[in-house]
């Protein structure tokens, strides 16, 4: 919907958090007259101007239908709101608005997990390049926030999440897809609607890059035109130390920051990706080779007690946990797991513990029963149960052996206990500084 549409529109903005702010200020400022604005919410609302009108409490979606378009925040689901299910036409979203108003090239990028990673490093590499570009998260900072409209840039470089998408109707210039593995079964009522969501992502995109593995899975060839694939074998990857484009070596991997395979995967989207933008890659190859990633992801950050501390916070799936085990292989003694129920199958995970050195398992509370079940033929674990990340990082100062590895990898989210995956990590951090400065 163009800005110029919402004028004289009744509009109902749903839920008033951080995002919702800033539509309510991006929409006054686009002129639309305030009187047609409502503000619902199943909380009390505060800190809105006097002439915005707004419902919340019990009954807050019960005349949901009166409005001619509806706001939603793209982390609230309408299969966990069933009353929003009739009037799904009306939906729109922040990003929507972004596509519909912002005309120049705009590159997506989705995975169940690593998006964050090849979207920055993208950015990163653009940006160096010369060109004129914006980056925008899926988190953080709301889009619309983000984005000058009069502002014309080269590039858009967009990281978008299943919740974003399953709203969202686009034609841009390219399009990334990575992993699809089950991540926020509950958010979209099982697997099918989540991989539905995700795909939507090639939807009349000029340009498609595809990682080879998730192509050959979902048979997307017959569905998609303009595909460019990569990973194991296919155009772009990476084969004796080298990075390769059909077969023939671009550059070494031996200079490489970003550690571990699924990372050279994710160099690999980068480079295929610039190599549609005519960017020479000689020209970028330091920016990639320099590039150590993002917090929480397989970030060393101590050694104590001769015991190397390593923050995968982030890691909320069995698979990227997975991944985790992959990568530091036989060196991991302690491995921190939580389990919330989002439908998620332990048994994957349960054969890579077993097959690697790991002794020590502390599980928060939901996760003994699910997790220790997977791995119950497993004698040699010492399990560890316990909410309080103090008792836990106690445990793993006590149990973890020297110059081996203590890793919060955790397979799920903590939601049950914990606020987000950065207060699980600053918890961890503090208790471990703590008790590696109390004299023994």
């Amino acid at each position: 919907m163009k800005i110029s549409e919402l004028s004289n529109k009744q509009i109902a903005i749903l839920w008033f958090g951080l995002e919702w702010k800033s539509s309510l200020n991006f929409l006054l400022k686009n002129n639309t007259n305030p009187w047609n604005i409502t503000i619902l919410d199943r909380q009390e609302i505060v800190d809105i101007p006097k002439w915005i009108k707004s419902i919340n409490w019990k009954n807050y979606l019960k005349n949901i239908s009166q409005y001619d378009i509806i706001l939603k925040t793209a982390w609230s689901s309408i299969y966990l709101n069933q009353e929003l299910i009739p009037v799904k036409s009306k939906i729109t979203t922040q990003m929507q608005l972004f596509f519909d108003n912002y005309k120049w090239k705009i590159i997506w990028v989705t995975a169940s997990k690593w998006k964050s990673t090849i979207s920055t490093l993208l950015y990163k590499v653009i940006k160096d390049a010369g060109k004129n570009i914006r980056f925008v998260w899926n988190i953080w900072i709301p889009v619309l926030d983000e984005i000058d409209f009069k502002q014309n840039y080269d590039y858009v470089v967009c990281e978008i999440s299943s919740y974003m998408l399953e709203f969202l109707n686009k034609k841009n210039y390219i399009s990334i897809l990575w992993s699809l593995f089950p991540e926020h079964l509950d958010w979209h009522n099982g697997f099918e609607n989540y991989v539905n969501a995700k795909l939507k992502i090639l939807q009349w995109s000029e340009i498609n890059i595809i990682c080879n593995k998730t192509l050959k899975e979902y048979n997307l060839e017959k569905q998609y035109k303009n595909i460019i694939s990569y990973w194991k074998g296919w155009i772009y990857w990476f084969k004796n130390w080298f990075f390769t484009k059909d077969w023939n070596s671009i550059f070494p991997t031996k200079n490489i920051k970003l550690l571990w395979n699924h990372n050279l995967e994710n160099i690999c989207a980068v480079l295929a990706t610039i190599d549609q933008l005519w960017i020479d890659i000689n020209s970028v190859k330091q920016t990639i080779d320099n590039f150590r990633g993002l917090a929480h992801r397989l970030e060393y950050v101590w050694k104590y007690h001769e015991i190397d501390f390593y923050d995968d916070a982030i890691s909320t799936t069995p698979e990227s946990t997975i991944q985790a085990i992959k990568t530091l292989n036989k060196k991991i003694d302690t491995i921190f797991l939580w389990w919330t129920d989002r439908g998620y199958n332990f048994d994957e995970l349960a054969k890579y513990i077993n097959k690697s050195n790991i002794r020590n398992i502390v599980l928060f509370s939901p996760s003994w029963t699910k997790i220790k079940k997977s791995l119950q033929n497993n004698k040699n674990i010492n399990f560890f149960k316990t909410d309080d990340m103090l008792e836990a990082v106690k445990f793993a100062f006590k149990n973890t052996k020297k110059w081996k590895i203590c890793l919060l990898s955790t397979a799920s989210p903590s939601y049950s206990i914990r606020k987000n995956f950065e207060e699980k990590w600053e918890l961890f951090k503090k208790h471990i500084k703590a008790l590696s400065e109390t004299p023994n």
